[in-house]
C-alpha cells in the first residue's frame, strides 16, 4: 500500500535521491530551502512512502500567485527539467494528490516539466537541452569540439584571457550586473541580486562561478550547478563591449576541463528555445547531443510565460524595457521576476 505525505526526515529524503538515477539538482532539499526563501513560493512536496515507510517517490510542486503570468501549481520553478522520479506504481497515487491539491488551491492550471502522458494533461516541447558526455581525460573531451569551439578558446588564451573558480563575493556581484547588461538588452527582467546570494549561500558545493579575465577585469562568467555525475550550465553572462575576447569559449572550456577531471559525466548546456537558432548553434559546436524536453499542463496546453515569448505582449515589454534606466530596470526586475519562473 501506498501512502502520500507532505514532510520526511531530510536525511531520508536525500538517501532516496542519492538512490534514484533520474534525480537532479532540482529535487533536492537546498533547491526547496532556496526557492522559499528567495521567493517566499509556497511548496506543496508530494512523498510516496511504502508500507515500511521508506521514500519510493517524489513529485516536488510549488504553487506561484500571479496575476501576469497565470496562478499555477509548477514542478518546479527555475528548472529546465523537473518532474516525477521514483517507482512507477506510486504514480497514479501521486497523480491523483497533485490534482486533488490543484483543485483545493483553485490555481489556473498545473505544469509538471516532464512527460505526463496520461490523466487529461498535454504535453509540448518547445525547448531543447544540449549534452556533452565528458570523459576523464580532457583532452578526449576536446576532440568532440567543432573545429570553431576550438578555435575561439584558442584565440580567448592567445589574447591572455584566462578563466578561473571563485567564490569571491565581489565577483558574484560582478557577475549579476554583467546578468543586468544582458537581460535588459534582450528585453526580460534580470535575476535579482538575492537570487546569486541565495544559490550560493544555500546550494553551497552545488553551485560554481567561474568568470574570463582579461588584464585582471572579468568580462565573463558563468554559474554552474553540480549534482551526482551531471555539471549544469545554469547561467551565464558577458560584457558586450568585450566579446572580442571570447569569454564565453574560455570559462566554459575551463569548466569542462575541471569537470573531467573531477569525475563528471555529464555537462547540460541547458535549455534553449527550439527557435533562438543562434543560441542552438553555439551549443552545439561544443559536440553535444540534442534532448529534447517535455513540458505536461493541466488542463491544456502550457500557458506561463516561457512557453509564449513570441507573444505581442512579450515584444512590447521587450521594447520597454530595452530602454530602461539600469536603475529603474533592476527595481522592476525585483519586483516581476518571481512571475516568471
Amino acid at each position: 500500500m501506498v501512502q502520500v505525505v507532505s514532510a520526511v526526515e531530510e536525511n531520508d529524503w536525500n538517501d532516496f535521491l542519492h538512490s534514484c538515477e533520474a534525480a537532479t539538482i532540482y529535487h533536492t532539499p537546498a533547491w526547496k530551502m532556496f526557492l522559499v526563501k528567495t521567493f517566499a513560493y509556497e511548496p506543496h512536496y508530494l512523498f510516496a512512502l511504502n508500507e515500511t515507510g521508506k521514500i519510493i517517490a517524489l513529485l516536488p510542486l510549488f504553487s506561484i500567485k500571479s496575476k501576469v503570468t497565470g496562478s499555477r501549481l509548477c514542478s518546479v520553478p527555475f528548472a529546465h527539467l523537473c518532474g516525477y522520479i521514483g517507482d512507477n506504481r506510486a504514480f497514479n497515487t501521486v497523480m491523483d494528490e497533485a490534482l486533488l491539491l490543484y483543485g483545493q488551491l483553485g490555481l489556473d492550471y498545473l505544469e509538471i516539466r516532464s512527460t505526463v502522458a496520461a490523466r487529461g494533461f498535454i504535453t509540448e516541447n518547445k525547448f531543447n537541452t544540449y549534452i556533452l558526455e565528458l570523459s576523464p581525460a580532457p583532452e578526449k573531451t576536446w576532440k568532440k569540439l567543432n573545429s570553431n569551439a576550438k578555435r575561439n578558446v584558442k584565440r580567448a588564451a592567445k589574447m591572455e584571457v584566462s578563466a578561473e573558480a571563485t567564490k569571491n563575493r565581489e565577483d558574484l556581484r560582478t557577475f549579476y550586473e554583467l546578468n543586468c547588461i544582458n537581460k535588459r538588452d534582450i528585453g526580460v527582467p534580470c535575476h535579482p541580486w538575492p537570487f546569486f546570494t541565495n544559490l550560493f549561500d544555500i546550494l553551497g558545493d552545488y553551485a560554481h562561478l567561474y568568470v574570463a579575465k582579461h588584464d585582471g577585469k572579468i568580462v565573463g562568467g558563468g554559474i554552474m550547478l553540480c549534482y551526482k555525475n551531471t555539471a549544469l550550465y545554469a547561467y551565464g553572462a558577458s560584457s558586450p563591449e568585450n566579446l572580442k575576447y571570447y569569454p564565453y569559449y574560455s570559462y566554459i572550456w575551463k569548466c569542462i576541463e575541471d569537470f573531467c577531471r573531477s569525475g563528471y559525466l555529464i555537462f547540460d548546456f541547458g535549455r534553449s528555445d527550439t527557435g533562438n537558432a543562434g543560441l542552438i548553434e553555439f551549443k552545439k559546436r561544443w559536440g553535444t547531443a540534442e534532448k529534447k524536453l517535455y513540458y505536461s499542463c493541466y488542463p491544456g496546453s502550457p500557458r506561463s510565460i516561457g512557453h509564449n515569448r513570441a507573444s505581442v505582449k512579450l515584444r512590447l515589454a521587450a521594447r520597454a524595457i530595452n530602454t530602461m534606466p539600469m536603475i529603474v530596470y533592476k527595481k522592476l526586475s525585483d519586483i516581476t521576476f518571481q512571475h516568471f519562473g
